[in-house]
């Protein structure tokens, strides 16, 4: 269990770094990830600490942000893997975490089923699945298969179907949501996908923060220019 005043949101983090447009890039991918930032160490449940920074007394567990190593510590390396950041959270909030990014999308895709292909639209992604809607109810196990167009790339996959959503059941939908989980025959696609998904993240958290995506802040977080530089 973490430490933490009595006064301690649920989901909040410090950042403790010397550039304000790291702090603020952190903050707009955490926010993306349901965290809440805090200038107040002493309502934060973790605090993000810049290597060789000074903290004023606090109760939150620290996570150290270095460009080596460090011994004894919880530590993550600089350029900070967006994997590994959403990891440490994860632990620190949640006993039943998740492991993978996942970013919002809405974007065309094909799905295939039972012979014939049916529009349908992406409205989430992981490097292991992604979610959308279409004009079909699919049982759970439905092997299918979804075809998408990320970043110039077309990725066509095998998947099988891990729920189905009735519209009925979600006010103000007119279509199924359907959350799949890929069955691709090369591991090479799953990370493909993430090295996307970390990207994506960078790109949407800089728009959203007002940080022009070649700003030097960007350097902090470790991603691909390219997702697709070793898929076939």
């Amino acid at each position: 269990m973490l430490l933490g005043g009595s006064s301690s949101n649920t989901r909040a983090i410090a950042i403790v770094v010397r550039n304000p447009l790291v702090k603020r890039l952190l903050s707009s991918i955490l926010a993306d990830w349901k965290f809440e930032t805090v200038d107040d160490l002493m309502a934060a449940r973790i605090v993000l600490v810049e290597r060789g920074l000074a903290l004023p007394e606090h109760e939150a567990s620290v996570l150290w942000l270095s460009p080596m190593p460090l011994a004894d510590v919880n530590f993550l390396m600089v350029p900070i893997s967006l994997t590994r950041l959403y990891c440490q959270m994860e632990a620190h909030f949640f006993s039943n975490l998740r492991q993978h990014l996942r970013v919002a999308m809405d974007i065309s895709a094909d799905l295939q089923y039972d012979g014939r292909w049916h529009e349908a639209r992406m409205i989430s992604l992981s490097p292991r699945g992604c979610r959308f809607l279409c004009d079909v109810e699919l049982p759970r196990k439905t092997p299918v298969t979804i075809e998408m167009k990320l970043a110039g790339k077309v990725i066509r996959t095998a998947a099988e179907v891990l729920y189905c959503v009735s519209a009925s059941d979600s006010p103000g939908r007119q279509q199924p949501k359907v959350g799949v989980v890929f069955k691709p025959a090369e591991e090479q696609v799953f990370e493909s996908l993430s090295r996307f998904v970390e990207k994506s993240t960078v790109e949407i958290a800089c728009a959203r923060a007002g940080i022009a995506f070649n700003d030097p802040c960007v350097n902090w977080i470790d991603f691909a220019d390219d997702p697709w530089a070793e898929q076939p």
